[in-house]
C-alpha cells in the first residue's frame, strides 16, 4: 500500500515540475520553498486538530475558515520577514504551502480509508486527493497574491486600508474554499476548471513578473551606481538626491544628519549588490556572496534605529523601502 501514499504526492510533484519550467528568472529560494511545503504539512495537522472540535468540524464553512487562516498565517510570516517581494514568488510560495497542506490532507484521508477497511477504490481516491490538493494550491496562491498586493499598498498605504484589504483577501479565499466544499458542479468538471485556471493564470503572471523585474532592475541600478559614484567622489551635493539631502540638513542635528548620510551610502551599496545578484541569477550564474554585505546590513539596521522613524521617512525619496527592495536586500543574507 506504500505506492498509494506515494501517489498522494502527485499534485506536489506536478507543481514542482511546473515551477522549474516557468520560473525563468530562477528567483525561487529552495530553502524557502522547502520551508513553505513543510509549513503546509504542519498547518494541516494544526487545522485537523482544531476541526476535531465537533462545533467546527461539522460545519463546512468553519472548516474553510480554519484551513485558510492556518495557511494564511505562514504567508504573513514570509511576507513580513521580506522573504517575498514579487507577485511571482508570492504565488510560488503560496502554492507550495497549499501543496504541502493538500499532501498531508491526502495522507490523512487515505490512512482513514485504509484503517476503516472495506477496500479502497484506488482511482477514486487518487482523483479526490488530486482535486483537494489543486483546490488548496489554487486558494493559497490566490491568497498570497492578494496579501502581497495589500502589503505593497495597492489598495491604500494606511494601516486601516491594509487591515481591510487583508480581511477582504481572506474572505474571498474562504468563499472560494467553501463553494468548492459544497460541490456545486461535477467534481471532474470542477477539477478540470481549477487546473486550467491555475496553469493559464500563473503562466501570465510569470511573464508579468519577469517583465516587472527587468524594469525594476533597469530603472534602479544605473541611477544608484551614479549616485554612489558621486557620493564617493564628493560630488553628491551636485546631484538631485544630494540637493534634497541638503534641504534636510537644517531639520536634523549634525550627528543625526551624518548617520543619515552613512545610511544612504550603505543602502546604495547593498541595493546595487542585490540588483547585480538578481542579474547574475537570470543569466544562470552563481551570485556573489560578499561577507561585507552582512556587515553593511547590520550597520544599516543600527543606523536606522539611531536616525529614528522621522529621518527614515524623510529619506524615502532616496532610500527605496518598498517590499520588492526589502526582499532583494534580504537575498544578500
Amino acid at each position: 500500500m506504500i505506492w498509494l501514499y506515494l501517489l498522494t504526492a502527485a499534485p506536489l510533484a506536478l507543481f514542482i515540475v511546473y515551477l522549474l519550467v516557468m520560473d525563468s528568472f530562477k528567483l525561487t529560494k529552495w530553502p524557502t520553498l522547502v520551508f513553505s511545503i513543510g509549513a503546509g504539512l504542519v498547518m494541516y495537522v494544526v487545522s485537523w486538530l482544531i476541526c476535531r472540535i465537533p462545533a467546527i468540524g461539522e460545519s463546512k464553512l468553519l472548516v474553510s475558515v480554519v484551513e485558510e487562516l492556518c495557511k494564511g498565517a505562514i504567508l504573513y510570516l514570509l511576507i513580513n520577514r521580506h522573504k517575498v517581494g514579487l507577485l511571482g514568488d508570492a504565488t510560488i510560495y503560496g502554492s507550495a504551502i497549499g501543496a504541502g497542506f493538500g499532501l498531508m490532507s491526502n495522507i490523512f484521508h487515505l490512512h482513514h480509508l485504509l484503517a476503516v477497511g472495506g477496500g479502497v477504490n484506488v482511482w477514486h481516491t487518487i482523483f479526490l486527493g488530486f482535486e483537494a490538493a489543486v483546490m488548496h494550491i489554487g486558494c493559497t496562491s490566490l491568497l498570497a497574491m492578494a496579501l502581497m498586493m495589500v502589503h505593497q499598498g495597492k489598495f491604500g498605504s494606511s494601516r486601516r486600508a491594509k487591515v481591510l484589504g487583508s480581511v477582504i483577501s481572506f474572505a474571498i479565499t474562504i468563499l472560494v474554499h467553501y463553494v468548492h466544499a459544497l460541490e456545486p458542479i461535477n467534481p471532474l468538471i470542477l477539477t478540470a476548471l481549477l487546473v486550467a485556471y491555475y496553469f493559464i493564470s500563473k503562466r501570465s503572471l510569470f511573464k508579468k513578473n519577469s517583465k516587472f523585474v527587468h524594469e525594476w532592475l533597469d530603472e534602479g541600478i544605473n541611477n544608484e551606481i551614479n549616485l554612489l559614484g558621486a557620493l564617493k567622489r564628493g560630488e553628491f551635493a551636485g546631484t538631485r538626491a544630494g540637493e534634497y539631502m541638503l534641504t534636510l540638513k537644517e531639520r536634523f542635528d549634525p550627528e543625526v544628519f551624518f548617520d543619515m548620510y552613512c545610511y544612504v551610502q550603505n543602502y546604495l551599496e547593498l541595493s546595487i549588490a542585490a540588483r547585480s545578484n538578481l542579474i547574475l541569477k537570470e543569466a544562470g550564474i552563481e551570485p556573489v556572496h560578499d561577507p561585507e554585505n552582512q556587515e553593511r546590513l547590520v550597520e544599516m539596521r543600527t543606523l536606522r534605529k539611531r536616525i529614528g522613524p522621522t529621518a527614515e521617512t524623510a529619506l524615502q525619496p532616496i532610500v527605496d523601502r518598498s517590499q520588492v527592495n526589502q526582499w532583494a536586500l534580504s537575498s544578500l543574507i
